[in-house]
């Protein structure tokens, strides 16, 4: 009857009500982002950790198996992230720490990628197409950054392995710290995980990352003859990823 139909009436406008008027959705105003692979990954839970404590928002586009290259030639094509995300983030951090030089002295890149870049050439190109987006906000309209002179000022943390035996790596992330100053920092986990590749264990020889290696595949790695710890323990109860989660907040 008319009462049925009123009723369905009232109920629909409610509904609509609701939809229009009700609370809308918050975005997070603070966020940092991780770009990396393996050692990166949610599961790990260092950066989670480190971001609740800084009261941060994670984005966390870390993928295991992938590498720097795989991010710069995104950065060529399609771009990495969204305006959003662009707007939020205050630190971009960079964990790809595969045992490989990522800064070549006195090396000049050009703006696009060549045909087989190094590693340090993807780095070198990473770093600068996150500082040309970070400087882009400044002429778009949608972000809150429009009209800000040099638009957002770009905050870029470098990371070490989690351990110092990637002597490759460690040193030339380093020099590419240094080469950036001013735009990059460097979070040295490395140097203050509380073990060093120089004092193994005093009773047996064994290198004290692999006794906080992960036990399953993917746990150990040689290098010049020595095991090493490869992935190390995951999950947010590890003592190890607490204690990184800790080096990466004295960053800041």
């Amino acid at each position: 009857g008319c009462m049925g139909r009123l009723c369905t009436i009232l109920l629909s406008l409610l509904i609509c009500c609701s939809c229009c008027f009700g609370d809308k959705i918050e975005y997070p105003t603070k966020a940092l982002t991780i770009i990396g692979a393996s050692f990166a990954y949610p599961e790990n839970g260092w950066f989670e950790l480190a971001c609740e404590e800084l009261g941060c928002h994670p984005i966390n586009r870390a993928v295991s198996g992938t590498n720097i290259k795989d991010i710069a030639l995104q950065f060529s094509e399609l771009g990495v992230f969204t305006r959003e995300e662009m707007d939020i983030t205050e630190s971009l951090v960079i964990m790809f720490t595969h045992d490989l030089d990522v800064y070549v002295d006195g090396a000049v890149y050009g703006d696009t990628l060549s045909d087989n870049p190094s590693n340090a050439e993807c780095f070198d190109y990473v770093i600068r197409r996150y500082i040309g987006a970070c400087q882009a906000l400044e002429f778009d309209r949608s972000s809150k950054w429009y009209g800000v002179k040099g638009g957002k000022p770009a905050d870029i943390i470098l990371c070490t392995h989690w351990h110092d035996a990637r002597v490759r790596y460690n040193t030339s992330v380093r020099q590419l710290a240094r080469h950036w100053n001013g735009v990059t920092r460097l979070c040295e986990f490395d140097t203050q995980i509380g073990f060093s590749k120089d004092n193994p264990d005093p009773e047996t020889g064994v290198q004290i990352s692999v006794l906080y290696a992960h036990p399953d595949n993917g746990a150990t790695e040689i290098i010049d003859g020595v095991e090493y710890g490869w992935h190390p323990k995951r999950g947010r109860d590890s003592e190890i990823q607490q204690k990184m989660a800790q080096i990466f907040c004295d960053c800041f």
